[in-house]
């Protein structure tokens, strides 16, 4: 477009001006032009090298990677003085206030007022991009403010508990909101240790646990938010770890007698810890759809300690909410299998979200059913949890149901009495036949056999699938022999039985679920029950030589030796044998 003006005023020009020197001008514009063209297109066909930018950097004394790492040491200096000279505009106030000059509260809050002045000095440095400066102003901020409020609450005796932990929540938040507006992970970090400092002062000074506890858990759902969007990782840690410390510190106590804190609000501090926790990781996990990672696998296991199990523990002291609390863990439970199997089982890359969510139902179910049911109800409920999980295990190819279906099992077989009863049997002369024939041991019995006779998983067998339907299948096999031997040893040993022939009986009965544990084993559906061949035949084994050879006569002995031995070769030669395909 140059060119052809160029040419356009030379068409106009007079006729007496000469044409040459125009023409030779024109020539060395278009050399130019084409030397210009040349080295934009050179440019931008060039790879972008290692930390090139395309926006301005700002002067290399201003960033910490320059004052601080050595390139410009003059600019920590200046920072270190202004730094010091702030630090004497606060002694300057304390000086007057202790000459007299200047009333105490007068002067506390123009302490106050001068470090909220220095911290919007931080945001103000920062928004001009000095950054070293703005962390020099913010940090000086909070050395002067924390020790401040402190002071003013121990020693001059100005705020009570609940009013200092207000005070120190509102600088708290200024400073954070600064350090995430800014980015300034330095201010953030110095805020949050120095909040973490100041409440447990503050806690041993005045003797009180329930205003520092609030404001520790509001501190850890502020710095857990921050973590999450500006990726501070391990900011988010010791308030966590804080407010659980002092949370289960402030249900200790509420227990005690006279309690010396009040029960009713230490219970709304618990539920507020966990709800607090489980509605932030349930925001990110589900509604942003992100992976859950290990600080909220710790702290919902601490949360469910601390908040659920200590407010389940001073609700059963006060006489209330008992039931309530267990009606809320029965629901949430139930809650997060819906958003386990109708939300995070639909994303595929999101299988992590699923083993947590239904793990935490888990968790929350035993814990209301606990408290709903008696033992009897509760072994028949997890009974059913126990069919239920193996069958959605089957249906949905979903190892962690079939994980939890091993769990729930071996819940229902200690509640319900199948687990003692069955190790009583084997140990306890004589055995009790009525503790082990009872309806919710038999009941829990025919749930674990039910769930051995569905089919394996359609995923691929993997160790948490074996490793389920192995306990079931221990499980089920302890409890049968145990019922075999409370029935049969009083008919078969007497009254009172004898030793000899009881230890035999036990013996044979456990030799007959050797072989049945090889004979089973073989076929494909149960080809994994085959890991309890070897330790049903250590246990005869054990028991031959604890029970058999010291109460035994020759002639039970013989009978003992001899079966035991049967099995022992039978177990081999079906073992070795090839199983059906």
């Amino acid at each position: 477009g140059r060119r052809r003006r160029l040419i356009a005023a030379v068409g106009r020009a007079p006729m007496s001006e000469p044409l040459d020197p125009v023409g030779t001008r024109l020539e060395r514009i278009e050399e130019r032009l084409a030397a210009l063209e040349r080295r934009l297109s050179a440019r931008e066909s060039a790879p972008e090298q290692p930390g090139q930018n395309s926006e301005p950097r700002p002067p290399e004394d201003l960033t910490v990677g320059g004052a601080l790492g050595g390139g410009d040491f003059g600019t920590v200096l200046s920072l270190l003085g202004r730094t010091s000279i702030v630090f004497g505009g606060a002694y300057l106030l304390r000086a007057l206030m202790e000459s007299g000059s200047l009333p105490r509260s007068a002067a506390v809050a123009l302490g106050f007022v001068y470090a909220l002045v220095w911290l919007a000095a931080a945001d103000r440095a920062a928004a001009a991009r000095r950054v070293t400066s703005s962390l020099f102003h913010g940090v000086t901020s909070v050395v002067i403010a924390f020790p401040l409020l402190w002071e003013a609450s121990t020693r001059f005796g100005f705020f009570g508990a609940a009013a200092t932990a207000a005070m120190l929540a509102l600088f708290t938040g200024l400073a954070l909101l600064v350090a995430w507006r800014q980015s300034l992970q330095g201010l953030a970090a110095a805020t949050t240790l120095a909040a973490l400092g100041t409440v447990l002062a503050l806690a041993l000074g005045h003797g009180q646990v329930l205003e520092p506890s609030i404001f520790l858990v509001l501190l850890g759902i502020a710095t857990l938010w921050l973590s999450y969007d500006r990726d501070w990782h391990w900011l988010r840690w010791p308030p966590a770890l804080a407010a659980d410390a002092f949370v289960v510190a402030l249900a200790g106590r509420a227990l005690q007698e006279p309690p010396l804190e009040p029960p009713a609000a230490v219970m709304a501090l618990q539920l507020l810890l966990l709800a607090a926790y489980l509605s932030t990781i349930a925001a990110r996990t589900i509604v942003r759809g992100r992976m859950v990672i290990p600080f909220e696998v710790v702290q919902t296991v601490c949360v469910l300690a601390v908040g659920l199990g200590g407010a389940l523990a001073v609700g059963h002291a006060m006489g209330t909410a008992w039931i309530a609390l267990g009606v809320a863990s029965t629901l949430l439970g139930a809650g997060c299998y819906a958003v386990a199997f109708f939300f995070v089982a639909r994303e595929r890359d999101l299988e992590t979200n699923f083993h947590f969510y239904v793990t935490l139902a888990l968790l929350l179910l035993l814990t209301g059913g606990g408290v709903l049911l008696s033992r009897p109800a509760l072994s028949l409920a997890l009974a059913g949890l126990t069919i239920a999980a193996f069958w959605l295990g089957v249906r949905f190819g979903q190892l962690a149901l079939t994980l939890q279906g091993g769990i729930f099992a071996l819940a229902a077989a200690i509640t319900s009495g199948l687990l003692a009863s069955a190790a009583a049997s084997l140990v306890a002369t004589p055995p009790e036949p009525a503790a082990a024939l009872t309806l919710p041991a038999l009941a829990v019995l025919a749930a674990l056999v039910t769930c051995l006779a569905l089919p394996l998983p359609a995923r691929p067998s993997t160790g948490v699938a074996t490793g389920a339907r192995l306990v079931a299948a221990a499980l089920a096999l302890l409890g049968g022999v145990g019922l075999l031997i409370a029935s049969v040893a009083t008919s078969l040993a007497g009254t009172p039985p004898d030793a000899g022939i009881l230890a035999t009986v036990r013996t044979a009965l456990l030799a007959v679920a050797a072989l049945l544990v090889a004979c089973v084993s073989r076929l494909e559906r149960w080809r994994d029950l085959g890991g309890l061949l070897v330790p049903v035949l250590v246990l005869g084994g054990v028991k031959l030589l604890v029970e058999d050879l010291r109460v035994s006569r020759p002639a039970t002995l013989f009978l003992a030796l001899a079966l035991y031995g049967a099995a022992l070769v039978a177990a081999s030669r079906l073992a070795r044998r090839p199983r059906d395909s």
